[in-house]
Parts: structure tokens; C-alpha cells; sequence
């Protein structure tokens, strides 16, 4: 099923009386109580429970009114049925469900991408439950009735009030919220970490001086691994050729791959692939997303053009609606923002452990890779300059220094080096004009 609440919370739900949440599957609840019907079978029942026919923790729960052979129930019998952990063991009233009370806050976050995919397994997921206990379970968090894939959505998801929670991919918001895009610009992200901890910075020191986000409460941002340059191996990438506007391609991750997977993806690329005639193209993906499409191959010729601060570094804020905010106590807010902020945008190093794996594999089958030149690099920085000098007529606009903190921004950039999880020659621009207070 698409979506599930987690077994610890509709234990709680149950406890709680809390109505209006969907039962784990069908109509049996964890938590309660469930009257055997003719035709029953543990292994139909657990099925019905847990979306699994191990019906082990049923039986063991309930020995003492089934007796020794638990292929023998009845009808009208009642049976409990446990909550179980995510790894499968019985959650009981006294353990992970203690702190959650009447009391307790149950806020809906939608998770756009689907829940194996990194930025949910290896990032929100984590973030969420660490809130839930640093607020010794006062707030905690459930999938909407309906989780909602699309992308494009999650803003007004939350502003209108569907949800309470989301993460919102930055790029779907570029009209209403121009000062996020920084690091779609070529030369202005990096690793996953290093983007996400500087897009925060910026954020704290000057962005977060104005109204640019008022619409709802931004808890922190998650960046995903920059974009570099993807082509035949007979095509080296020229400085001088306007490279930054030839992407052929919008980034899979965000497009599918995250949440259709990538044997879909890999069809449909293949596809769109026969229609161009084999004609040479120019894309702009991360290791992770040019393996998973199908677009680098083992033994093929296409090669890349790596570009430690990206082609576009994706990003993504995490908010909850001004509503959700207001119903969470003063204390629980400081819990949440000790977690939030440059913590959370910390966590971005596991997307970059992710695409990394990835990037080690590919070379250990043959990876043709190159690291962009300075010649290359400059031309990307030229291509944008325009671009930047918007950025910063529009932060100048909200009374804010818009060259000051553009300098910042680089400057932290530079400062978090380090968060590459690989790195090459230092290939990095060493002045910026507006480093120098240049135009």
C-alpha cells in the first residue's frame, strides 16, 4: 500500500480514540481488539493487519485463548492484535508508545518522493523521529490518508492547509520565491551538505532579515548531489560553446526516478533515446541518476565532465504550515529548531554518501571522467552573471545588502569544501567578482 501510518502510531491512535486516520490495512487496527468471523485464519487476519501473512506475533499475543494449534480459531473469539516496530517486534504500552498520550500532537507530512528513496530513508525519515523524541512524543508525525507524488504540489499542500508538513523541491517555487534558486546557477552548489549548510547560512545571517518567506514556517533545507556534464566521449566539453543552457534533459530524480523507480525510467529514457537518431546530446545529472536511467552504461561512450560546485545543485525546503507551528508548545518549538537549521541541512551528507557509492562503482566498471578546467569554469560563471546581479537587485529590494550576501554565500561555500565527499584538483573559482565587490 502507497500509504501506511507507522504500527507505534495507530498503537497511539487507538489508545487515544483519535479519529479519521485510515486502519493499517482494511479494517483491522493494531492496538485493539478484532472478533474472529467465519472463515478466519491468523494468516488472513495478519494479512488484513500488517499487509503480511505472518500472523507469529497474533498467535503469541493471543496463546492463551488459542490454544496450542493456531490453525484452530473461532468465530466470535477476540483476539488482540499487537503493534509491531519496524522490525517486526511487538510494540507494547510500556515501551515506544509510553510517551505518547492524549496529549500528543499528530501533525501530517506528506513525503513527496516514495519512502526507500534517500532523501525520505536516509534524511526526513530520521529528522521526524528524532523530533517526536526530543519532544518525549508531545509531537509526532503520520503520512496524509492520501500522500500526494507530485512535486509541484507540496507548497500548496501545506499553505492551504491540506497537510501540515512537507518537503518542497525549491525549482517548483522559483516564480514566487526567486532568493531560493541560488544554486540552480552553475557554480553555486556543490555536495549535497556543503549546499544545503550554506543555502541555511545565508537563510540566518540575511534572507531570514525580510519577508521572502512568510507563508509558512521553514524549518531548515536538504540539498541533493550537484548536476555535472554528461555526453559521447567524442564530444569534449569547449568553453566558449553556452554548455550551461544545453541540459536535454530534466533532472530523473525529481521526474520519476524517485518515486516510479528506475526500470521505468530506464524505458522511458530509452525510448525518448530512439526518437533523437542517436544524435549526440548534452544532459546534466548526478553519478547516482545517470547510472539509474540508463544514460551511462558499462562499456558505453558516454562520459562526464565533473563539476565539483554543479551545473544546478537541487534543493528543498522542509516547512509546516503556521497552523501546525501555533498548536506546538513553546518548549517543543526550541526542540524542534535545535534539530532544524544547520542540523538538518547537516543530514544532506547522506544523499551525498549515496550518489558517491554510486560514482565509485561506476569508475570501478570504466567511468570515462574529467575535471572541468578553469578556462570551463569561468565560462559556466559568465554565463550566469546576469542572473546573479537579478539575485541581487531582488534581496537589495527587501532592505537587505544583496552583494553582501552573495559574498557570504560564496564565502561559506568555499569554507565547506571539505563536505565533497571526493575531490579533485581544487577547481573551485578563486575570485568571484562579487568576493571582490565587483559587478
Amino acid at each position: 500500500m502507497e500509504q501506511k501510518l507507522t504500527t507505534a502510531l495507530l498503537c497511539a491512535f487507538a489508545a487515544t480514540g483519535l479519529s479519521g486516520i485510515g486502519a493499517y490495512a482494511n479494517d483491522i487496527q493494531c492496538g485493539d481488539y478484532y472478533s474472529v468471523v467465519r472463515g478466519d485464519s491468523l494468516s488472513a487476519i495478519s494479512l488484513r493487519s500488517y499487509d503480511s501473512l505472518v500472523y507469529q506475533p497474533i498467535y503469541t499475543e493471543n496463546v492463551d485463548v488459542i490454544g496450542s494449534n493456531p490453525d484452530m480459531i473461532y468465530p466470535d473469539q477476540a483476539l488482540m492484535i499487537p503493534c509491531l516496530g519496524a522490525d517486526g517486534s511487538v510494540v507494547t504500552a510500556t515501551s515506544e508508545t509510553e510517551s505518547l498520550t492524549a496529549d500528543s500532537l499528530v501533525l501530517t507530512f506528506n513525503r513527496a518522493s516514495a519512502p526507500p528513496f534517500i532523501i525520505n530513508s536516509g534524511i526526513i525519515d530520521g529528522y521526524l523521529a528524532d523530533i517526536t523524541e526530543a519532544t518525549d512524543g508531545r509531537v509526532t508525525f503520520a503520512d496524509p490518508e492520501v500522500v500526494n507524488r507530485d512535486h509541484g504540489a507540496q507548497f500548496e499542500l501545506v499553505t492551504s492547509g491540506a497537510v501540515d508538513g512537507a518537503y518542497v523541491l525549491n525549482s517548483t517555487i522559483a516564480e514566487s520565491h526567486p532568493l531560493l534558486q541560488l544554486p540552480m546557477m552553475p557554480m553555486f552548489g556543490g555536495s549535497a551538505e556543503q549546499t544545503a549548510v550554506s543555502m541555511w547560512r545565508l537563510h540566518d545571517a540575511f534572507l531570514s532579515k525580510t519577508d521572502y518567506f512568510s507563508e509558512a514556517e521553514l524549518l531548515g533545507f536538504v540539498a541533493a548531489p550537484a548536476a555535472h556534464i554528461w555526453r559521447d566521449g567524442s564530444l569534449p566539453v569547449m568553453p566558449g560553446e553556452n554548455v550551461a543552457y544545453k541540459n536535454a534533459y530534466h533532472s530523473p530524480y525529481f521526474h520519476g526516478l524517485d518515486t516510479r523507480g528506475p526500470a521505468v525510467m530506464r524505458a522511458e529514457f530509452a525510448e525518448r533515446a530512439a526518437t533523437l537518431n542517436n544524435e549526440p546530446q548534452t544532459y546534466f545529472m548526478a553519478h547516482g541518476a545517470a547510472l539509474a536511467v540508463g544514460l551511462w552504461k558499462e562499456g558505453g561512450n558516454v562520459s562526464v565532465m565533473e563539476v565539483d560546485n554543479g551545473l544546478y545543485t537541487p534543493t528543498f525546503s522542509v516547512i509546516l504550515s503556521d497552523e501546525a507551528w501555533a498548536k506546538i508548545e513553546p518548549a517543543d518549538q526550541a526542540a524542534i529548531r535545535a534539530l532544524s537549521g544547520e542540523a538538518l541541512a547537516s543530514r544532506s551528507a547522506a544523499w551525498d554518501g549515496f550518489d558517491n557509492a554510486f560514482r565509485s562503482k561506476m569508475l570501478d566498471l570504466g567511468l570515462k571522467f574529467e575535471k572541468a578546467d578553469r578556462a570551463l569554469l569561468d565560462d559556466l560563471w559568465l554565463s550566469h552573471v546576469s542572473d546573479l546581479n537579478d539575485w541581487v537587485a531582488k534581496v537589495e529590494a527587501r532592505g537587505v545588502s544583496g552583494t553582501a550576501a552573495l559574498n557570504a554565500y560564496l564565502s561559506d561555500l568555499r569554507s565547506l569544501e571539505d563536505r565533497l565527499i571526493y575531490r579533485g584538483d581544487e577547481t573551485f573559482v578563486d575570485q568571484h567578482p562579487f568576493l571582490t565587490g565587483g559587478s
